[in-house]
Formats: C-alpha cells, structure tokens, sequence
C-alpha cells in the first residue's frame, strides 16, 4: 500500500511540474531557431499562425 501511494504521489507531483504558457499571456521575446532540416522559426510566427509550440531540449537522432 505505501509504496502505491508513493509512486502515486511521484506521478501527481511529476505532472504538476510542467510548465504552461498562460492563454492570453503576451510573449514579448521572439524567440526564433534553425530545425535540423535547415527551416527557421520563430515562436511569433508558429503563435500567429494558431499552432501550439512545445520545445524539447532533447537529442535529436
């Protein structure tokens, strides 16, 4: 019983982690980048065009 109730306790405070750009907050810095097929973006552009942007600081293979 404690350790389903650790391991549920770890997912609730795992989830509750993330971070989430509040809906009508102003983003103020454009923040723009090379993908690695040479493409540029800028968060500006992807917002405007209705898109959600979700940025990944992982390896890419």
């Amino acid at each position: 019983m404690k350790k389903t109730l650790f391991v549920f306790a770890f997912v609730l405070l795992t989830i509750s982690m993330f971070a989430v750009w509040n809906v009508g907050e102003p983003i103020t810095d454009d923040y723009s980048w090379t993908d690695s097929n040479g493409e540029d973006h800028s968060i500006h552009e992807l917002t405007a065009a209705g898109k959600a942007v979700v940025i990944f600081w992982g390896e890419s293979w």
